[in-house]
């Protein structure tokens, strides 16, 4: 996924392969697959001046590797007079390993996923070193392999699974190292296509955010197919050569190292109950999109501007509530329209009509629960821990409304921009709504309340955050 890498080849359609053209393929994961062809594919339906589009276009390496592009767009077509037409193509994802003729046949029995920040979050080593004494300066390393723990969510198994790396040997060994990677291992009861395979990854990838309290990137994606099948022998098990994946990740940011002790929550605090956890977070998956979405926008988006991640998070407790609390009114449905019909007829005949259907419009909504009533709800049900990091809820609440009020309207009439009149005011409301909807999210995976509050005590994690402290 992250790797960069350039392959020469030729490549050809594959309701054409006798149609072969040379070319290089270039990979970046800021810039995608680009593959650049001395030639072009003849195809007879093509209109003048239109760029190509395949589904697929195949290739095999000079040294071999089987490659499949798909979703491939023509960017460039120049014919040089005197000398030959060149073209460029645009891949949306590349297989390295196999030849998929068709996007139907894109199917995988697994795939292995390494995360950013993976191997810390689990905190499993095989490694066991031991030194000697002063007069003994032996130094002892050891490895034992470890066993994939395994649970069940929705139809589908996953795993977490530590690949290692031996030494080699040599006539005469200078070195010698030993490498484990931790992989989250997704595997359904039958083989699904990569498009399938892409909800799970985002889903898992989001969970582990919310751990590390960091954006989690997908580094490497490999997966095996029924299609790469192969027999060694005559009676042995069956072979699956790994096939590689990689598509365009524009959006990755340098990563920091987050030490397990900043971390959130870490597997090892959920460990006996990771898989309960896990479907948790998978079943309120739907039903917390506009949540989910709305908080990780800003976690991937650490650069956007204040303003914005305030009103994304006051939108995120809003969107929390509404599907969590459920009484979203003050009055039943009935009851509200005999207020509402006394309402809009209480209104002034002469008012502009322009001016009455906007007042009958709001009024709509009266009986909806605004921001304010919303706020105070989640703060009466974790009034435990509010106090940690809320010293004054009156004013907070009163802050977040008007500010909300303000961003949104942008009033002239205010003497006073906001509340928040400055970096470290909207800075500090930011950072404690953030807090408010992690614990949220915390409470939904299936954390305890007061298990909550060790979370955050541990290490000042509310006080850790984007290197800067809050006092």
């Amino acid at each position: 996924m992250i790797e960069e890498f350039e392959y020469k080849g030729i490549w050809w359609l594959p309701d054409n392969p006798e149609e072969q053209i040379c070319g290089t393929l270039k990979f970046s994961p800021k810039e995608g697959a680009i593959l650049d062809l001395i030639g072009s594919f003849n195809d007879p339906k093509k209109i003048v001046g239109e760029m190509q589009k395949f589904p697929i276009i195949l290739g095999t390496t000079v040294d071999g590797k089987e490659i499949t592009l798909t979703n491939c767009s023509e960017t460039t077509s120049t014919m040089h007079i005197p000398g030959i037409k060149t073209s460029s193509f645009y891949s949306r994802l590349v297989f390295k390993g196999i030849h998929f003729k068709k996007l139907e046949d894109i199917r995988f029995k697994n795939i292995f996923v390494h995360y950013s920040h993976l191997d810390d979050w689990v905190g499993i080593s095989g490694f066991g070193i031991s030194y000697g004494s002063q007069d003994n300066d032996e130094v002892v390393v050891k490895y034992k392999p470890q066993k994939p723990i395994e649970v069940r969510v929705e139809d589908y198994k996953i795993s977490i699974v530590i690949k290692n790396t031996y030494p080699t040997h040599t006539i005469v060994q200078k070195e010698a190292s030993i490498k484990q990677t931790t992989y989250i291992k997704i595997e359904p009861p039958e083989e699904k296509s990569f498009d399938e395979y892409r909800n799970v990854m985002l889903d898992i990838k989001n969970f582990l955010s919310l751990g590390v309290g960091e954006p989690v990137y997908l580094l490497t994606i490999e997966g095996k197919a029924e299609k790469n099948k192969q027999v060694i022998e005559e009676g042995k098990p069956f072979y699956y050569p790994v096939v590689e994946m990689f598509y365009r990740v524009s959006d990755i940011l340098e990563t920091r190292e987050v030490p397990p002790s900043h971390m959130l929550f870490t597997f090892k605090d959920i460990h006996d109950r990771f898989e309960i956890f896990l479907r948790n977070w998978f079943e309120k998956t739907h039903l917390l999109k506009p949540t989910y979405d709305l908080y990780f926008g800003i976690l991937y988006n650490p650069h956007l501007y204040l303003e914005s991640q305030f009103l994304s998070l006051t939108q995120a407790i809003e969107s929390y509530h509404q599907r969590i609390y459920g009484g979203e009114k003050y009055l039943s449905g009935e009851g509200y329209e005999v207020v509402y019909d006394a309402l809009v007829e209480a209104i002034p005949e002469k008012t502009k009509d322009s001016l009455k259907e906007r007042l009958k419009e709001y009024l709509k909504y009266g009986n909806e629960f605004n921001l304010r009533t919303r706020i105070k709800e989640i703060l009466d049900s974790y009034r435990e821990l509010m106090g940690l990091f809320i010293k004054d809820e009156g004013k907070f609440v009163n802050d977040v409304v008007e500010t909300r009020n303000y961003l949104t309207h942008y009033s002239k009439d205010k003497k006073e921009p906001s509340p928040a009149k400055n970096y470290d005011e909207l800075f500090l409301l930011i950072h404690n709504l953030r807090i408010i909807v992690e614990i949220c999210l915390l409470k939904e995976v299936g954390f305890s309340l007061e298990e909550i509050k060790d979370l955050f005590l541990k290490n000042n994690y509310m006080f850790l955050r984007n290197n800067e402290t809050i006092i």
